[in-house]
């Protein structure tokens, strides 16, 4: 090595197992490509890194510093546009708000698809390893708020019950399955969940809430809409209803 006869080295080095020095014997004679794929063979990985920024190959160094330095090696992929890369770093990390940004930006649907399953995967596993607040976080984030539903009522904490609940009826309506909605709405606002009921055209079970909510004039309108007359003329008698009480919903 000292003569400069790099072919020679290499090859007593290779004999004595000598990887590191043969590294640098390939890097010497300008044999990049050698020198990086004995590194990761033999897993010197904090070499490899070196000698990747040292020739300005962002995506290699970042595949190295992956093994050690996940988050400096996520930046690297993610100055470069390796989103899917960067999030599976940012993950390794622990960083999953940064892997679940990560993800959300690959260009690749298959990439972006396969990266959120991951993130679900991770929670899931927060779930079962007791770890419902971090798991009820991520899930929110991942937009999966029945998961995040069933963490709160690990958790036992009312407020996050009562936003999921929420949630899923927002979620729910958006998707046109108005009975879903409502049902999830109706413990916590009664007046949007009537109003779900009225799209899902559940009459009676919009009635049965305007019952419960003491509006005895407009179910009993809501049964003569309805043709319901049956129904309509025993609110009448229970709650002295008076007929013209019909003249408009």
């Amino acid at each position: 090595m000292e003569l400069k006869n790099y072919s020679k080295a290499a090859e007593c080095f290779n004999i004595t197992h000598s990887y590191r020095h043969l590294i640098l014997i390939y890097q010497k004679s300008g044999l990049y490509s050698k020198a990086i794929e004995i590194a990761d063979q033999r897993k010197y990985y904090k070499t490899g890194a070196i000698l990747c920024e040292k020739i300005h190959n962002a995506k290699k160094a970042a595949y190295f510093y992956a093994y050690f330095k996940p988050i400096y090696a996520a930046r690297l992929y993610k100055n470069e546009h390796f989103f899917y890369e960067a999030g599976e770093c940012y993950l390794k990390a622990y960083q999953t708000s940064r892997a679940l940004e990560c993800f959300k930006r690959c260009e690749i649907p298959c990439k972006k698809k396969e990266g959120l399953k991951q993130l679900e995967e991770f929670a899931t596993v927060l779930y079962f390893t007791k770890q419902y607040e971090d798991a009820f976080k991520l899930f929110v984030k991942l937009g999966d708020y029945y998961s995040a539903l069933t963490c709160a009522k690990k958790l036992k904490e009312d407020l996050f019950i009562e936003q999921m609940h929420l949630l899923i009826g927002a979620f729910e309506a958006q998707n046109k399955n108005y009975l879903i909605a409502a049902k999830f709405t109706e413990p916590y606002d009664k007046k949007k969940a009537l109003v779900y009921y009225y799209l899902g055209e559940a009459t009676s079970d919009a009635i049965r809430l305007l019952v419960e909510e003491n509006h005895y004039e407009r179910a009993f309108n809501l049964c003569i809409h309805h043709n319901e007359l049956d129904l309509a003329y025993k609110l009448a008698n229970t709650y002295n209803i008076p007929l013209t009480a019909a003249a408009c919903l």
